[in-house]
């Protein structure tokens, strides 16, 4: 599943422009705190107003901005809760994906898709492009998901998956390699069909970037403020 999956047709209108908009905001072409006017937007764009009051809905919903009505969407900010939030609620659902991914690897189930994910994520790394090692790391993680075969599960990850592809963008100094062999470890673990052992894996690779995220992320804030 791809952070930018939508309930959308994959051409439609809607759909670029979301896209379009996620990955200024992720990069920071549209800052944290920024209003984003639906008729600004609109004539930079070169749209109706429509598909961006959509593509903003559906921005609202990954939580990347926030809205009112009559009144412009803006951009979502990251400080420390937010940052435990979204921790607190992988610890809660991501060990249950990886595990019930590798009920299904067991059962038989093909694991080409976490496979590609993790050739995906490598090429992304030996690119050196941060938005693309961000938003494959997040793909890595959305493909667990969709093995594990859960619709409600899906569901709820998908505003998650989108916002970890945000705050994978803002962290990019920590260390690639090592995100790429614990990735590694973790994709072996759950092709094993061990369901515990993928459990474990995924809750300890999850938990294990807490504290250096939010270290950078105070790192960043003190340079901002500085």
């Amino acid at each position: 599943m791809s952070t930018s999956e939508l309930i959308v047709d994959d051409t439609s209108q809607t759909r670029r422009i979301y896209d379009d908009l996620r990955r200024s905001i992720i990069t920071g072409v549209y800052s944290e705190g920024q209003k984003l006017p639906e008729a600004r937007l609109a004539e930079l764009l070169g749209v109706s107003r429509l598909p961006v009051r959509e593509a903003l809905t559906l921005l609202e919903f990954d939580g990347i901005v926030t809205a009112q009505p009559r009144r412009s969407a803006v951009v979502q900010s990251w400080d420390r809760t937010a940052v435990e939030e979204l921790f607190d609620v992988r610890i809660g659902l991501e060990p249950l994906a990886a595990r019930l991914a590798a009920a299904r690897i067991r059962q038989g189930a093909d694991s080409a898709p976490l496979e590609a994910a993790l050739s995906n994520s490598q090429a992304a790394i030996a690119s050196r492009d941060p938005l693309r090692i961000a938003e494959t790391n997040a793909d890595l993680h959305g493909a667990i998901v969709e093995l594990a075969g859960n619709t409600l599960l899906t569901q709820l990850m998908r505003a998650i998956l989108a916002r970890m592809a945000w705050l994978f963008f803002i962290t990019t100094e920590r260390d690639a390699a090592e995100q790429l062999d614990d990735h590694r470890h973790l994709i072996s673990a759950i092709t094993s069909g061990d369901e515990r052992l993928a459990e474990y894996a995924m809750l300890s690779h999850t938990e294990a970037g807490r504290i250096p995220t939010l270290r950078i992320l105070a790192e960043l804030r003190r340079t901002n403020d500085a």
